[in-house]
């Protein structure tokens, strides 16, 4: 039964929750629980819309669209606004006082990635990339007190500000060559060079937004210098948002007309030797997720390249790098918790002191490098199927040949964690409930994922 009457639901309640957490907090300040477990039901509540409103349903006269795309991103962008909330540390983010600004705020980004992701035209889409940037620009600085937090926002908002004017500029000149902001008008009139100018702005505006390479250098140092809950949500909610608009835009809109799969083909398969290469010799457990994020961008962008199909085929592979991503930052946190920071000393003999936190950084590491039977091998899998069938072999071929150097950070990591040595590893103290729940949901997914990929692709 749907309650919400269809894809503007979850974006109703995300932002009506926010206003409500800031309106509880003036009567009840400073009660942490209490607005956690608010904030969970609104994100409980807004899943529920996702998945129960009618497939290709629309609303505001088809401003939003209902779509396994939009649906896809709004489960993902719940998702990672449930791991923001489960993984935080309150005091670490401002205590009892700002607790309910966090939680706002949190929730006003993924309201953002909501409206990106089932954007029908192009002013809804921009609209949607700014809710979810702005939000993210001051959780990128929220509750650090060394100064790197205030550097990564400083960072993010200069270079995401670029791309926000990229995107503008781009969408301005396909108005013009068009005289259409949705997508149907565009693709009916998308020729001539002020569309192609239009084209590629749009698409350098977008790969800013999901880190491609050359776009893409801001990315290690404010997933550094970010919150773990913030870039962990940071790295699933942004990515699905971008990928579902980069997909709007380039399958719906512009069609194939202009050319525009040979310069996807170059920034995917750029961005994931950019990332494996750059993941070599990371000892920060943020800066390899960065890295790997850049990696994972390129891939996912492929996936626009293998048919028909692309949907189920990609909302396939946000999934199983959303769990493994979460994963590996449920750990993150719980490693940090003890003052060692995230390198890689801090995580030797984490399976033997905690064998289910270290259970899931393995599950995690293992899906990450695209070892059976996770959910990223066979993410991986389908896809390289999917290039072959569409006639791009030789695309394949570069995945498997960056998917190769890739193994060697991951596995590296994934020795470092398996270490029984008792050099450099650090006791830990009992983890709290948001990471164990994290932790364990994340890895269960993977394995899902990797056994049964139908429950996604035909679920």
């Amino acid at each position: 039964m749907n309650l919400f009457g269809g894809p503007a639901g979850p974006l109703v309640v995300l932002g009506g929750g926010a206003v409500l957490l800031l309106l509880l907090d003036l009567v009840w300040e400073g009660h942490p629980t209490l607005q956690r477990s608010v904030a969970l039901v609104v994100l409980a509540l807004a899943a529920w819309g996702a998945i129960t409103y009618a497939a290709g349903s629309s609303a505001f006269s088809a401003a939003l669209l209902g779509d396994l795309l939009g649906r896809a991103t709004d489960l993902l962008a719940i998702a990672g606004a449930t791991a923001a909330i489960l993984l935080a540390d309150p005091e670490a983010l401002g205590g009892r006082k700002r607790g309910a600004a966090y939680l706002a705020l949190v929730l006003w980004s993924a309201a953002g990635m909501v409206l990106a992701g089932g954007a029908g035209n192009l002013v809804v889409l921009f609209v949607g990339i700014e809710v979810l940037s702005l939000g993210l620009y001051v959780l990128t600085a929220f509750g650090r007190q060394d100064g790197r937090g205030a550097e990564a926002g400083f960072k993010y908002f200069v270079l995401g500000g670029l791309g926000s004017a990229l995107l503008l500029y781009g969408s301005a000149l396909t108005y013009a060559a068009t005289g259409s902001l949705d997508w149907h008008g565009i693709a009916a009139a998308a020729t001539g060079p002020l569309a192609s100018v239009g084209l590629v702005l749009i698409i350098a505006g977008l790969g800013f937004k999901l880190a491609l390479a050359p776009f893409q250098l801001w990315t290690p140092d404010v997933y550094d210098g970010a919150p773990t809950s913030v870039a962990a949500f940071m790295a699933v909610g942004t990515k699905a948002a971008a990928f579902a608009a980069l997909g709007r835009v380039l399958v719906s809109g512009f069609g194939v007309g202009l050319h525009w799969v040979a310069v996807v083909a170059v920034l995917g398969v750029l961005s994931m030797f950019v990332g494996y290469l750059g993941a070599i010799g990371q000892t920060g457990a943020r800066r390899l997720l960065a890295f790997s994020g850049i990696a994972n961008a390129g891939t996912l962008v492929l996936v626009l390249l293998a048919g028909r199909n692309w949907q189920p085929l990609g909302f396939l592979y946000l999934a199983a790098y959303a769990a493994a991503s979460l994963g590996f930052f449920a750990t993150v946190a719980a490693v940090e918790s003890e003052g060692t920071g995230d390198r890689m000393a801090g995580f030797i003999s984490i399976a033997r002191q905690w064998p289910w936190l270290g259970g899931a950084l393995i599950i995690a590491l293992l899906s990450l490098a695209g070892v059976p039977p996770t959910g990223g091998f066979m993410a991986k899998l389908l896809l390289l199927r999917g290039l072959f069938g569409s006639g791009h072999p030789w695309i394949a071929i570069g995945i498997v040949v960056a998917s190769i150097v890739g193994l060697y950070p991951y596995f590296r990591w994934l020795m470092a964690s398996l270490d029984d040595s008792g050099e450099g590893g650090s006791a830990l103290r009992v983890p709290r409930i948001g990471w164990g729940i994290v932790a364990g949901c994340t890895a269960v997914a993977t394995l899902v994922i990797g056994i049964l990929p139908g429950i996604i692709l035909h679920g």
